[in-house]
């Protein structure tokens, strides 16, 4: 049976808020085609890098090597951009004679989507190139409905792999209360515009399928978690639950288009990803690096010595800059003349210059070990001979080196609660010179609870206070995650939750509905 279908996906919730929320009424659309429709959960688990959600639900199946380059002879390192993904097709690629308009996903043009796609318009990633199929289509969009409202300040900042020019959004200070309500502000108002350009699209004609995604709640969770949830920093948030806000404006967007389709149209609303309390970031991005730098040079300090004898300094809240020029402000004169500055990687079109790790570049090919740019754990990468260009440490002394980082990780504490900062590490290969899935010889795990701003270590001393970046994040390696999906619709049963599935059942449960085969070697099943 074919059928049209309408289908909404809300990017990285929180699900635990998400749940709440649904059963407390306080999103009586999504709630009522949860009623009314077929429903269930999918799962997947977080693996290495947190886009790889994406590739799964994409492509079908989980490519382990997508994600993060490191290229040893030269010592580069870059994210490879969702937006050029050619491992796969996405599942909707599906060629004539089927209609299908995509909307902002995190996702590469594909030549065998015949109608329209957009993608990059206001986009949660990073980095971005808006661009569309047919080429017209975006600027017209731009005209009639305006750009995305976080891209007032935007940075140019340049693709590793191809050199194209990509926009990069700023993440406002944390510590700027009114920064916080203008950033809310930017992305209710970009839920509005999002969804008056779905109605457009909708509008130009009768899609066999229309894909579209809400990022301003993986956004939100990101900067806004403290305005609203426990954090350090709640006490000077501005008032309100800014989560909630938006999953209500979300909310009332679902409803806009449910009541704009007709009834012979199938409506699907999925969430995609999670997000929680932000406990990696200082860590991953700024401790871990750091930590490695005096390990490799002992004496030497570049990012914010502490005196690991004495009380934690009490925090402060008088931050107001950008996340990377405050940490630069606490970067040591030996380590200025060491590392690369974030406002010279930025005139070099670098996508990661606001990662602490990033800065530490210049100096891998001198280090034992290092740590790599990463949102999520740490990640840590060995300089072996006869795998890096200007390799150190012998293959023989891999295993027997890790076992000293390990130590040297396990010993680092939290002195403002007197608690262990590392909860385990993974090991990613047992030989240096294995094929790699992903680039770090060592995963770090950091524990759970209160986000931390400082690391004391009997080895190298204290480093911090730092500032906050972001106050929302992404869990830690290995954690399972579990989605929400529901469609109702002509054909559809009614009132049914299904059992579990998969995240790379989506899209076959998609293609059933407009009574397609999946053609890119999916291997996930429709869950109908």
């Amino acid at each position: 049976m074919k059928r049209s279908l309408v289908a909404i996906g809300i990017d990285a919730p929180n699900n635990t808020q998400f749940n709440r929320w649904l059963e407390n009424g306080q999103l009586p659309n999504i709630s009522s085609l949860i009623k009314e429709g077929f429903s269930g959960v999918v799962s997947h688990r977080k693996h290495f890098r947190n886009e790889r959600c994406w590739n799964i639900f994409l492509g079908g199946q989980d490519f382990e090597t997508a994600g993060s380059v490191f290229l040893p002879s030269t010592y580069d390192y870059f994210n490879e951009s969702l937006q050029r993904e050619d491992r796969y097709e996405p599942f909707y690629a599906l060629g004539d004679p089927y209609r299908v308009c995509v909307f902002d996903l995190p996702a590469t043009i594909n030549d065998n989507v015949k109608g329209i796609q957009i993608c990059g318009w206001a986009s949660e990633l990073n980095a971005c190139t808006p661009t569309s199929n047919p080429p017209d289509v975006l600027p017209e969009i731009h005209r009639h409905f305006g750009p995305d409202p976080k891209l007032t300040r935007p940075i140019g900042v340049r693709d590793h792999k191809t050199g194209e020019a990509e926009l990069s959004y700023v993440v406002p200070s944390l510590y700027d209360s009114a920064a916080m309500l203008d950033f809310k502000q930017k992305l209710l108002t970009s839920i509005e515009r999002r969804t008056d350009i779905a109605l457009n699209l909708l509008a130009r004609e009768t899609w066999d399928l229309y894909l579209g995604l809400y990022p301003e709640s993986h956004t939100a969770n990101h900067v806004l978690w403290h305005v609203g949830e426990a954090h350090p920093l709640a006490e000077m948030a501005p008032p309100g639950h800014a989560q909630l806000e938006i999953l209500q404006a979300i909310d009332v967007a679902v409803g806009r288009i449910a009541a704009s389709l007709p009834p012979s149209t199938c409506l699907m609303i999925f969430t995609i990803d999670h997000t929680a309390a932000n406990t990696v970031d200082v860590p991953s991005m700024a401790l871990l690096p750091e930590l490695l730098f005096r390990w490799n040079f002992p004496g030497e300090q570049a990012l914010a010595p502490g005196n690991i004898g004495q009380p934690v300094p009490p925090r402060h809240f008088d931050y107001h800059q950008h996340w990377k020029h405050e940490l630069w402000s606490l970067v040591t004169h030996e380590g200025k003349a060491a590392l690369i500055s974030p406002t010279e990687q930025e005139a070099q079109g670098d996508p990661l210059n606001w990662n602490v790790a990033n800065w530490y570049k210049p100096l891998w090919p001198r280090m034992k070990a290092f740590a790599l740019p990463s949102i999520g754990d740490g990640y840590i990468r060995l300089n072996i001979k006869g795998r890096e260009a200007a390799g150190s440490i012998e293959p023989t002394a891999y295993s027997a080196t890790l076992e000293e980082i390990e130590a040297l990780l396990m010993r680092t504490i939290n002195p403002r609660n007197g608690q262990l900062l590392v909860k385990g590490v993974l090991r990613t290969r047992s030989n240096p010179f294995d094929a790699e899935a992903i680039p770090p010889d060592l995963i770090v795990c950091w524990a759970d609870g209160e986000p931390t701003d400082t690391l004391d270590s009997p080895d190298i001393g204290r480093i911090g206070p730092l500032p906050y970046f972001r106050s929302g994040g992404h869990v830690a390696h290995g954690t399972p995650v579990e989605n929400l999906f529901a469609v109702r619709g002509e054909g559809i049963t009614r009132g049914v939750r299904t059992a579990k599935g998969g995240l790379n059942d989506l899209g076959p449960t998609m293609l059933e509905i407009l009574g397609a085969r999946p053609a890119n070697g999916s291997a996930g099943r429709s869950l109908l």
